[in-house]
C-alpha cells in the first residue's frame, strides 16, 4: 500500500510537471488553432490539410505531455526518438512522398498542378534524423553520468 507521506511527496513532485504540461499544451494549441483558421479559406485547394493539421496537433501534444512527465529519466530520450520517428513518418505521408497534386478550379474546368517537394521532404527527413541522433547521444550521456554518480558514491 502507498503510505500517506509517499502520496504527498509524489504529488509535490508531479504537480509542477502537470502545470508545466498544461502551460505548454496551451502554448502549442493556440498557434495551431490560429493557423488552421487562417488556412481554412484555402481548404478547397488543400482538402487534406485540416484532418492532417488536427492529427499533427494531437501527436505533438501527446508527445509533449509524455516528455514533460518523463523528464529527468532516460525515457525522456526514448520518447524523443519516438516523437521524431512519428513526425518523420507524418511528413512523408502528409507530403505524399514528396509529390503533391493540387486541383485548382478555373472557369468551369479543373486544372491539376503537380508540385515536386522531394527536396523539401529530404531536408525534413534529414532534420528528423539529426533529432534522433541528438536524442540517442543525450541518452548515452545521461546514462553515463548516472553510472559515474553511482561509482563515486
Amino acid at each position: 500500500m502507498v503510505e500517506k507521506g509517499d502520496t504527498k511527496a509524489f504529488l509535490r513532485k508531479m504537480m509542477p510537471r502537470v502545470f508545466k504540461a498544461a502551460v505548454l499544451v496551451g502554448i502549442v494549441y493556440v498557434p495551431v488553432y490560429f493557423v488552421s483558421t487562417l488556412i481554412r479559406p484555402l481548404q478547397s485547394f488543400f482538402p487534406w490539410y485540416e484532418p492532417l493539421a488536427n492529427i499533427f496537433a494531437v501527436i505533438f501534444t501527446i508527445f509533449l505531455v509524455v516528455g514533460v512527465f518523463s523528464s529527468g529519466t532516460v525515457f525522456q530520450y526514448v520518447f524523443g526518438v519516438a516523437r521524431t520517428l512519428v513526425l518523420m513518418m507524418f511528413f512523408i505521408c502528409a507530403l505524399n512522398g514528396g509529390v503533391v497534386t493540387l486541383a485548382v478550379p478555373t472557369e468551369g474546368a479543373t486544372t491539376n498542378i503537380l508540385v515536386d517537394l522531394r527536396i523539401v521532404l529530404a531536408m525534413l527527413v534529414l532534420v528528423c534524423l539529426l533529432g534522433i541522433g541528438k536524442n540517442v547521444i543525450q541518452a548515452i550521456e545521461f546514462m553515463s553520468s548516472k553510472t559515474e554518480t553511482k561509482e563515486t558514491q
